[in-house]
Order: structure tokens, then C-alpha cells, then sequence
């Protein structure tokens, strides 16, 4: 799996073979195609593993966050790292040619529902019973999730770009709704 998304990342879905994800795990060709007989198959699996892995890691980490106005600092800030690894850019990099390869957008659809589940149970865990029970919670959160998605997009072709003074307005914004 380590080694899809490390393909991936490095050289873009539509340069993505089974062939050198196969290398680079170092597994035979075979047992690679018994697994995941198509490219589709191969890279949403991997990313439906790594999913798993990096939504188990940030509930752990739900367990150490601070309570009270320091926790939405924090939950933020796990949040801005989420979309800077290379998970976020194997994803982007699926997005983007799910565009116009229609069997993996096929593929994607039901992963997409399913992270849209898991995100909603990891960010409720994050922000905790106090700002869940907020009644516009859902819709403030998704609202800050895209938020720094599209920072996040924008880092991918400018890496340099300051958006700290973005990040804290979001977390006044946070604060001031969700209270």
C-alpha cells in the first residue's frame, strides 16, 4: 500500500503502473495482479488503507488534545497538517484524473462516501461533546474543512504561500461561532 501511494505521489496516476508499484513493494507481479487485477482497484485500496491508518492515528491523538479554547487551536492545527502529507497528494492526484478516467472515478465513489463518514466521526472525536453540540456545528465545520482544502490546493502549485494569516482568521471564526 506504502508503496501505491508512494508511486503515486511521485509520478502521477496516469504514470502509475502495477509493474512498478510491484517493484517498488518488492512482490511478484502475480501476486500483485491476484490482489488488485486493475490500476483502479490497486490505488483506491491503497488509499482506503492509508485512510484507515491516518483516521486511527488522529482518534489516538483526540485522546492528548487539551480542553476548553486550547483544543480548537489544536484540532486546527491537526487539521492544517492532514492536507499537507502525501496522503492529501495522492488524493488530489486521484481527483484529478478521476476527472476524465471514468473507471476510477467509478472506483472512487464509493470511497468518497465512506471518507466523508470517517471524517465526520474523527472531527467530532477532535472538537469533542462541547462544540459538537453546537447546533450549526456540522455546517461551521464542513464550512472549515473546505476552507483549508482549498489553502491546501493552492500550497500544491504555490508551496511558499503564507497562509497563516488565513489560518488565524479561521480559528477567531471558530472560536466566535462555535464558541
Amino acid at each position: 500500500m506504502e508503496a501505491t501511494i508512494d508511486c503515486l505521489v511521485q509520478d502521477g496516476y496516469h504514470r502509475l503502473t502495477t509493474g512498478r508499484v510491484a517493484d517498488r513493494a518488492g512482490v511478484s507481479r502475480g501476486a500483485q495482479l491476484h490482489q488488485y487485477p486493475t490500476r483502479q482497484q490497486l490505488v483506491v485500496a491503497a488509499i482506503e488503507h492509508l485512510t484507515e491508518l491516518r483516521a486511527a492515528e488522529l482518534r489516538a491523538a483526540a485522546d492528548r488534545l487539551p480542553s476548553g479554547a486550547d483544543r480548537t487551536t489544536a484540532v486546527l492545527d491537526l487539521l492544517w497538517s492532514q492536507f499537507s502529507g502525501r496522503l492529501f497528494q495522492a488524493g488530489v492526484e486521484l481527483l484529478a484524473a478521476g476527472r476524465t478516467d471514468a473507471a476510477l472515478r467509478e472506483a472512487l465513489v464509493p470511497f468518497e462516501r465512506q471518507l466523508r463518514r470517517i471524517n465526520r466521526g474523527v472531527l467530532a472525536q477532535l472538537f469533542g461533546p462541547e462544540v459538537t453540540e453546537h447546533p450549526d456545528y456540522r455546517e461551521i465545520v464542513g464550512l472549515v474543512v473546505n476552507a483549508i482544502y482549498g489553502a491546501a490546493l493552492l500550497r500544491v502549485v504555490q508551496p511558499n504561500l503564507n497562509l497563516n494569516p488565513q489560518r488565524d482568521l479561521l480559528e477567531r471564526m471558530v472560536r466566535m461561532l462555535l464558541g
